[in-house]
């Protein structure tokens, strides 16, 4: 039980902090890991490299130039084709390991304590043909119309991964 509350706050630490990167990075030009590092500490996140490199990595930040030349980090767009929130596609890649579907039934399998966040921001995308979602600690339930929009919505969720 404690490994699981362990996960459970990693998880949660993870998510949050994730979140904190992308609020700075949408308010400030940050061009440095460095710098990101020092703004993050500043918000009360105690941070490595190695742990900045690898929320950058997954969420999928870039560095753009300004109209100055100078380089900022920015959220990478998803494909078009994905036309989902980068808060979505960020905690969905973090969150998610397997995607499967019988009928007209999507079961989306989450690591423990993740499934309600990436419920509630697929909940405020409309996804249509959905019906409704049910989320427990690690596992989402959508229903949808019919097994084709379940089809389309694992191919869809899948290519995300």
């Amino acid at each position: 039980m404690k490994d699981m509350n362990n996960t459970k706050e990693l998880n949660s630490l993870k998510m949050t902090r994730q979140e904190a990167i992308l609020n700075l990075i949408e308010s400030e030009n940050i061009s440095t890991q460095n710098e990101l590092s020092k703004r993050l500490e500043e918000e009360g996140f105690a941070v490595t490299q190695a742990t900045i490199s690898r929320d950058i990595r997954e969420l999928r930040l870039v560095k753009v130039a300004d109209p100055n030349g100078n380089y900022h980090y920015a959220v990478g767009k998803p494909k078009e084709k994905y036309q989902a929130s980068h808060k979505f596609y960020s905690i969905f890649l973090a969150s998610v390991y397997k995607v499967d579907y019988a009928n007209n039934l999507v079961v989306i399998r989450c690591y423990t304590g993740m499934a309600q966040a990436v419920c509630a921001t697929m909940d405020s995308l409309e996804w249509s043909g959905v019906v409704g979602t049910v989320s427990g600690d690690d596992t989402i339930l959508v229903v949808t119309r019919d097994e084709q929009v379940a089809a389309e919505m694992v191919k869809t969720l899948r290519e995300i991964r």
